[in-house]
């Protein structure tokens, strides 16, 4: 197994470099581990969310803080030096996400285990002590690569993620910050003065992936085009044209004039939040997107729903077989087509913007 300890990296090398590294993966390369932390705080969104629906941007904008989106489902977060990142990025295993969850989450859970906290994998991809989740994990493919990525939960800056979410009032803010404090939990609060040191814990983590694989640890660099790819994606990741792609149209407040309407509809499935917004004329869909926190491979399949939807109208039995031809070939752990359906049932019960004149 090749392992690459990055140490401390700026914000967006801290995220680009398993892009970097999956992109250039070939099969007859070596396993490869990387762990990493960010030097200064930073936002960053799943693939196959609506990131303004989901971050304060403003907000962000104004106390610069870099937000990016990575091309791993997954919902947003605030990520930081006191998150030990691990990326594993592995040849094609031709398997699914679950498998790939289910195979590799065991060995961060074992090393939060060989600190003494009693950490356990909780489908589809959460790792939880008792009530709390301790960490979350996100898998994808890129290229030829196959790569799982998580954190180490050192410590955790509840009001900071709450304060960079897009919220609906300032109480429903604080009493997300409750919620957080709730049902996450860090190294710190499970083992107060007894936390093992940063570089304690990563070690523990790099065994845990070693015992996992049965593969020796041979330290390594990244290489020259590793570094330069690794730029491309430190820009592309944090362009605000790929990380608030296509959203122009969805700002709230838009008018909406004559037959056309604007839906947005939300259902919790087992799997994370879906979220559909479309855009109807004379009662067909004439613009889409469908995200969510969810995971899902191939990463575009959820651009392939969005065009088998468009032109049809929103009935039952005309979503049904348009998003049941697409979603057979998809691999979304904990989201079926029914959960597809819920969302869009959701949406047409409120109208977000405008009205028929």
């Amino acid at each position: 197994m090749r392992y690459i300890n990055l140490g401390t990296v700026p914000a967006e090398d801290s995220q680009a470099v398993y892009h970097a590294l999956a992109d250039l993966m070939t099969s007859d390369q070596p396993i490869t581990l990387v762990t990493v932390s960010p030097e200064s705080p930073y936002v960053c969104v799943g693939y196959h969310q609506v990131a303004h629906r989901e971050v304060d941007r403003p907000y962000c904008d104004a106390h610069d803080i870099p937000v990016g989106r990575r091309m791993v489902g997954g919902g947003a977060v605030w990520l930081d030096h006191d998150q030990i990142f691990w990326h594993l990025i592995l040849p094609r295993q031709h398997a699914s996400v679950d498998a790939l969850y289910r195979k590799f989450v065991a060995a961060p859970v074992n090393a939060y285990r060989k600190m003494g906290i009693a950490a356990l994998h909780r489908p589809v991809n959460d790792i939880v002590v008792g009530p709390r989740k301790i960490g979350g994990t996100g898998a994808s493919t890129i290229g030829d690569a196959d790569l799982l990525v998580g954190s180490i939960m050192m410590d955790f800056d509840t009001q900071a993620m709450a304060r960079v979410l897009n919220v609906p009032s300032e109480k429903f803010r604080d009493k997300m910050v409750s919620s957080l404090t709730d049902y996450m939990t860090t190294v710190k609060r499970e083992l107060g003065d007894g936390a093992p040191s940063r570089d304690e814990a990563t070690q523990l983590l790099v065994e845990a992936f070693r015992d996992l694989l049965e593969e020796p640890v041979i330290p390594m660099r990244l290489t020259l085009a590793e570094q330069e790819r690794l730029a491309y994606y430190r820009h592309r990741l944090f362009d605000p044209a790929f990380v608030y792609r296509n959203e122009g149209y969805l700002v709230p407040g838009v008018k909406i004039k004559g037959d056309v309407r604007l839906f947005e509809g939300m259902h919790k499935a087992p799997g994370g939040l879906v979220r559909v917004i479309w855009r109807e004329s004379q009662g067909l869909i004439d613009d889409i997107t469908v995200g969510g926190d969810f995971f899902v491979t191939p990463r575009d399949g959820l651009q392939r729903l969005e065009q088998a939807l468009k032109g049809k109208p929103v009935d039952l039995k005309g979503l049904t077989v348009a998003v049941r031809g697409v979603w057979t070939g998809l691999d979304a752990p904990g989201v079926t087509v029914d959960d597809i359906l819920a969302a869009f049932a959701a949406g047409q019960a409120l109208s977000v913007v405008g009205a028929p004149e």
